[in-house]
């Protein structure tokens, strides 16, 4: 009977512990969350076995640092090749009460090229910023189009699932398509740059908070 209490005692504490370190770890607040989009088996876009989660992941590990050596608290929704929900995605964000989430993409389309950053059609102010910020600082890295910045969703109505489950100012970075040689050529050859321009953005929109 001892034994049996003793075990459930210790059983208990260790749920205790768990769900302690789960908390701190998600409850932190961090001023911006990046994510990167797909993962895993969601591979995203795919054009001749280029898959679009390794760009989008190579992208935010770098603008991960950069913000990071820029002295500002970050996290980001996936550090590796791992399949991750939108809905935990949007969690993990709201959880760490970031002032700014930034998900990080590559575009697909026949004969497209091009840069545009998607936010929530209800166009809020801080938004609509966050974005400008972004795709201007892209824009004088030097991308093939500016495409501009767009409210709602590319395939029908409604937003981008976690445009409209963050709690914070988001954005949604289609940076150029993936199916696009002339885009595929910039990204490699200028990603630290990119990566350089947009945690730039992102410092710049914290300060004008």
């Amino acid at each position: 009977m001892k034994t049996n209490i003793k075990i459930a005692v210790i059983g208990f504490i260790a749920v205790i512990v768990a769900i302690a370190v789960v908390a701190s770890i998600l409850g932190k607040p961090v001023q911006v969350v990046i994510d990167p989009g797909h993962g895993g088996k969601d591979v995203g876009a795919e054009y001749n076995g280029r898959y679009e989660k390794d760009d989008n992941l190579a992208l935010a590990l770098l603008v991960n640092e950069k913000l990071q050596n820029m002295g500002f608290e970050t996290a980001m929704t996936r550090s590796k090749d791992k399949q991750i929900s939108l809905e935990n995605r949007c969690v993990f964000a709201n959880f760490k009460k970031a002032e700014l989430f930034v998900s990080l993409h590559r575009n697909s389309a026949e004969g497209a090229k091009g840069v545009e950053i998607w936010i929530s059609s209800d166009s809020p102010k801080e938004d609509e910023s966050l974005a400008d910020n972004i795709l201007n600082a892209l824009d004088n890295a030097g991308i093939s189009q500016n495409r501009g910045v767009k409210s709602g969703y590319a395939r029908g109505d409604g937003d981008y699932y976690v445009n409209s489950h963050t709690d914070m100012p988001s954005c949604l970075v289609e940076l150029g398509f993936i199916n696009s040689d002339t885009d595929n050529a910039l990204y490699d050859e200028k990603l630290d740059e990119y990566a350089t321009a947009i945690a730039e953005a992102i410092a710049k929109t914290l300060t004008e908070q």
